[in-house]
């Protein structure tokens, strides 16, 4: 198995899946892996922010938008009926406030249930890391969800470290409490 990729594909023979770029014809498919990934972090934590539905009707608009700019790029993971199992969105994104100023994000990544454990993750995020590689990008930052072990698990197993923590508390918890 040839760890080369191009933008195009790259073909995992032993998984029986092609991971590429994400194109028009997918919208609807990123659409679903989208509102799928969501709907597994609000039922690890109900707290989790819900997607409006006006959100959930904009997201094939919302990744099109994506797939037009040079500086982003979706990937996914084909199985064999060419259908999509699986996706990442990475963007590059500039920020003059910062150092460094250029940097990647990763988000809403997704594989579907019954193609977890075949390595598609550490493809798509191969996939990825090249993109960002071959323009020069020096870091990449993603987010992942604490009551999520096994994407905590997984970011960590292709070298993401925690660096920062976000808390979440409603205005009446923070006013409850005694110093």
């Amino acid at each position: 198995m040839s760890e080369a990729i191009s933008e195009k594909s790259e073909v995992k023979r032993a998984g029986k899946y092609t991971i590429r770029r994400a194109t028009a014809r997918d919208l609807p498919e990123l659409k679903r892996m989208r509102v799928a990934l969501q709907d597994l972090l609000i039922g690890r934590d109900p707290r989790v922010w819900r997607l409006s539905p006006e959100l959930i009707d904009g997201l094939e608009e919302f990744y099109s938008k994506i797939l037009e700019k040079d500086q982003n790029r979706i990937f996914v993971a084909v199985g064999p009926d060419a259908q999509p199992v699986a996706m990442l969105v990475v963007r590059i994104l500039d920020n003059s406030n910062l150092d460094p100023v250029r940097f990647g994000r990763i988000d809403d990544a997704w594989v579907d249930p019954e193609w977890r454990e075949r390595g598609i993750m550490t493809g798509l995020t191969h996939a990825a890391a090249r993109f960002l590689a071959e323009r020069r990008v020096t870091m990449v930052m993603l987010d992942w969800a604490n009551n999520n072990p096994p994407s905590g698990t997984c970011w960590q197993k292709l070298g993401f470290a925690p660096l920062m923590t976000m808390g979440f508390a409603s205005p009446s918890e923070i006013l409850s409490r005694k110093e």
